[in-house]
């Protein structure tokens, strides 16, 4: 339950305490309350876009099949699809990676004290 709350609080995977975004776009390198590095190698996050596709996907179909459903002309459907697009981008780029980083927390879990003693820093 602790977990879930900081997936929709968007928090540390580890300590499910620390902000995860500095703003709407940036992430933090390490988590402002363990200290842990978010990022652990070079194209971490590429896994979150596998995230992101399926969530856009699953968000976009019922909205398509809508449109379809009313027989929607091509322009109002692809202007429609668009402007959700682009609405909801923010929140999917977002939770993707926050999934991703709790998903992953969950199959390799660290702690944030090894990430401490590896850095050298809190």
């Amino acid at each position: 339950m602790k977990r879930l709350l900081a997936i929709l609080a968007q928090r540390c995977p580890v300590c499910l305490q620390g902000p995860i975004f500095r703003s709407l776009f940036e992430i933090h390198k390490h988590c402002p309350h363990c200290g842990i590095l978010y990022e652990r190698e070079h194209g971490y996050f590429l896994n979150s876009m596998f995230i992101g596709y399926t969530a856009g996907f699953l968000i976009l179909i019922p909205s398509a099949f809508y449109l379809y459903w009313i027989n929607a002309s091509i322009a109002f459907f692809s202007i429609a699809i668009i402007l959700e697009t682009i609405v909801i981008w923010p929140a999917v780029y977002r939770y993707s990676r926050v999934l991703w980083m709790h998903m992953d927390q969950v199959l390799d879990p660290r702690h944030a004290e090894e990430e401490t003693t590896v850095t050298g820093s809190k």
